[in-house]
């Protein structure tokens, strides 16, 4: 997976900015990856992603910080590019694995 952060660090959360690039291009396409236990016991929450049929996008965090489940919903992060087709790719590699 080759990807890049291409913003600032800023405060928002990933469904904040796919709604925000559907709005300003309305053939924004948005993915939904369910919550879900990892492989090694970890929790992962809900996520989205988005493509504007150039390429794919996400905000996260730097991954690093491991950040506790109730702070998802506000943190600080940046817009990741990605090359097109991945948003998909792991929408569906999250959504078919069961919850737990």
């Amino acid at each position: 997976m080759k990807d890049r952060f291409i913003t600032e660090w800023y405060h928002s959360n990933c469904f904040i900015e796919a709604l925000k690039a559907k709005f300003h291009n309305p053939l924004v396409k948005i993915y939904f990856c369910k919550p879900r236990i990892t492989e090694n016991k970890h929790f992962q929450m809900m996520h989205f992603m988005w493509s504007d049929g150039t390429a794919d996008y996400d905000f996260s965090d730097n991954e690093a910080d491991g950040l506790p489940w109730y702070r998802c919903f506000w943190f600080k992060g940046a817009i990741r590019q990605f090359e097109l087709g991945f948003a998909k790719k792991y929408s569906d590699y999250r959504n078919k694995r069961r919850f737990c």
